[in-house]
Formats: structure tokens, C-alpha cells, sequence
């Protein structure tokens, strides 16, 4: 599922690459700061690795024993608490003010681990000493709408509004001191399997200065909360980043991210994530 996801994305970056004219030649003797920052290209590609710190904590209750424990992924179950990851951004700039921006990245993190102490996931309470297999699954897929107030060439600011979707799935089996329905077994099997998407409305501003021709500074930060068919969600995220374009079509980057999502379902039984991750990032970029 999660590689049609990314399926999806790149289909129509790949057709906009065919439909796209050459981009107009710069006269002679003018500075080009928005191509040195590519602001002036048509479709932007950044293809890169993003090495993430997390800080996780997901609580899953049960109808019949009520409320389960707040879990960190990390302290309690024993997940590695940094990870590096494939992401794409895709940015189509149509005019001066108006541009569109794609994302997608996701994460599959896995831990097979002893317990130190008794967790209540679901309907299923692993005791303390049971050995408890942990698997989350997550992807993050972005779609912006950014509009710049002010456009001076070298110095952009603007708005930007849009939605993300997160798409978990927490996977936890369990062997040893096993209870659930008012039982305690030993070297029993026990498994709770739950899926999660949230949509995640967000408004923000993002800012760019061209230090040298080509050479650019960018800032963006963003969040929002809403309800939504019975799911609570907010997120904050910001971003810095450095751009540098040694050549017209291909660029290199390197930035800093920050991403706080809380997410809770309340229907019939609560289901609660809270993610907290950030850290640094290196891409390649394909301007056309």
C-alpha cells in the first residue's frame, strides 16, 4: 500500500515533466535571482534522505476494560528512536504568486523487546517479562497551495494553505504473562492490530532571500487543528532550509525539520498517536 502511495505522487510530477515548455531565456545583463533560487522554474523536484529523531506515544482503549496505558514507542517498547527515510517534494510555480507544492515521506519502525513493566493495549494487558513484537507503519503525504504577497525576485514572502494526511497502521503480538477478558495465562499469544488516517487541514507562512545569485535561504512554518468524521487532529510543523544551484536544472539542499502530530479517534473506543519527530535533511533537486 504505501508503494502506491508514492505511486500516486510521482504519476503526475512525471506527466506535468512531459506537458512543460523550456523555460525562457534570461536577457543579457540582467541578474537572475530567481532562477539562481529557483524561483522562476515552471516544476522543482527534491529527491533526498531525512535522518529522524522521534518521540512517539500511542494509547489504544478497549470497550470492555476501558482505558489503555499511554505507551512510549521508544522507553517502553523499545524502538530506536532515530531512523533515516526517503522523502519527495515536488513544487509547480504558475506565475509570479502562485505556487503548488507535493510531499510524501513515510516510516516503518519495528522492535521486539521485553517488558519492564505491565501495558494495557487494546483489550490485551502484557504483564511484565512478556516479550512484545512492535511494528508502526506510517506515511505522510502533503498538498499546499503557497500564494507570495511579496515578490521582489530576490526577497519572497507569502502564505500557504493546504492539507496532509497521516496514515498509521500499530501492529503489537505478544508472548508470555498474557491477560484479557479478566484471564492470565502464561506463554499465551495475544495481537492487537489497528489502522489510523487523519486529514491534517494547516495554514502557514513561508519565506526565501537570495544571499548570492545562487545561493537561497528559505523558512516555512505551518499548523492547524480540526475535527473531522470523528478524528481530533493538529499538527505544527516548521522548516529551514539552504538551497544552492551550481547549475540551471540540478540543485543540491540541505535543511532542518520539525513535526508535531496529534491524532485521536473517538468513536466507539479512543485511539490516541502522538508523534514528535524532527531533524536534518540532504536532497538533490531537478529544476525544469
Amino acid at each position: 500500500m504505501r508503494s502506491h502511495r508514492a505511486l500516486a505522487l510521482v504519476a503526475p510530477v512525471a506527466a506535468l515533466l512531459l506537458l512543460l515548455p523550456p523555460r525562457p531565456a534570461t536577457a543579457q545583463g540582467q541578474t537572475d535571482y530567481t532562477s539562481a533560487k529557483g524561483m522562476d522554474e515552471r516544476l522543482r523536484v527534491d529527491l533526498g534522505g531525512f535522518f529522524q529523531k522521534f518521540t512517539t506515544t500511542v494509547r489504544l482503549d478497549s470497550e470492555t476494560t476501558g482505558r489503555g496505558t499511554e505507551v512510549n514507542l521508544e522507553d517502553d517498547l523499545g524502538l530506536d528512536s532515530t531512523q533515516a527515510n526517503f522523502r519527495v517534494d515536488a513544487y509547480w510555480r504558475f506565475g509570479r504568486h502562485g505556487r503548488l507544492h507535493m510531499g510524501y515521506t513515510g516510516w516503518n519502525r519495528h522492535a521486539d523487546h521485553t517488558l519492564d513493566k505491565d501495558i494495557k493495549i487494546g483489550d490485551t494487558t502484557y504483564h511484565a517479562g512478556a516479550s512484545l513484537d512492535s511494528r508502526l507503519k506510517a506515511s505522510l503525504v502533503e498538498f499546499y497551495y503557497g500564494y507570495s504577497f511579496w515578490n521582489t525576485g530576490k526577497f519572497e514572502l507569502g502564505a500557504q494553505l493546504g492539507l496532509s494526511a497521516v496514515f498509521n497502521n500499530a501492529r503489537f503480538e505478544g508472548t508470555g504473562t498474557i491477560s484479557g477478558g479478566g484471564s492470565s495465562t502464561g506463554g499465551s499469544f495475544s495481537s492487537e492490530d489497528r489502522d489510523l488516517t487523519a486529514p491534517l487541514p494547516a495554514i502557514g507562512v513561508m519565506a526565501s532571500y537570495t544571499i548570492v545569485p545562487k545561493l537561497l535561504v528559505s523558512a516555512r512554518i505551518r499548523g492547524l487543528g480540526a475535527t473531522i468524521d470523528n478524528v481530533k487532529a493538529s499538527s505544527m510543523q516548521w522548516r529551514a532550509y539552504l538551497d544552492y544551484y551550481p547549475w540551471k536544472n540540478v540543485g543540491f539542499g540541505a535543511s532542518y525539520d520539525y513535526m508535531d502530530i496529534k491524532i485521536e479517534k473517538q468513536k466507539s473506543v479512543t485511539v490516541e498517536f502522538d508523534y514528535k519527530y524532527s531533524g536534518p535533511m540532504a536532497y538533490v533537486s531537478l529544476v525544469f
